[in-house]
């Protein structure tokens, strides 16, 4: 679950923030390279940045929907009948 809400929260600030997203994992893969802050990305990345950050947001709330269906009591069981 912890997991599930990671990728929601990091999605969420991928699809508000793309640029900051870009600036952030730049600065971590190219920690090698001199002044990695003068790179631009081209406007179409920026664009796949936040749409991977909407699609991230959606697997996330579907995978924590889903576990959460997974733990309620199926209707009719024999917990729901016994009030356990």
């Amino acid at each position: 679950m912890f997991w599930n809400a990671l990728a929601v929260v990091y999605g969420a600030f991928t699809a508000i923030f793309p640029e900051r997203a870009i600036e952030y994992l730049t600065r971590l893969i190219l920690v090698g390279y001199e002044n990695p802050e003068d790179l631009e990305p081209s406007e179409w990345y920026v664009s796949l940045v936040r749409l991977e950050g909407v699609l991230l947001v959606i697997a996330g709330v579907l995978a924590i929907a889903l576990e959460w269906l997974e733990k309620r009591p199926k209707r009719g069981s024999k917990e729901e009948q016994t009030g356990e």
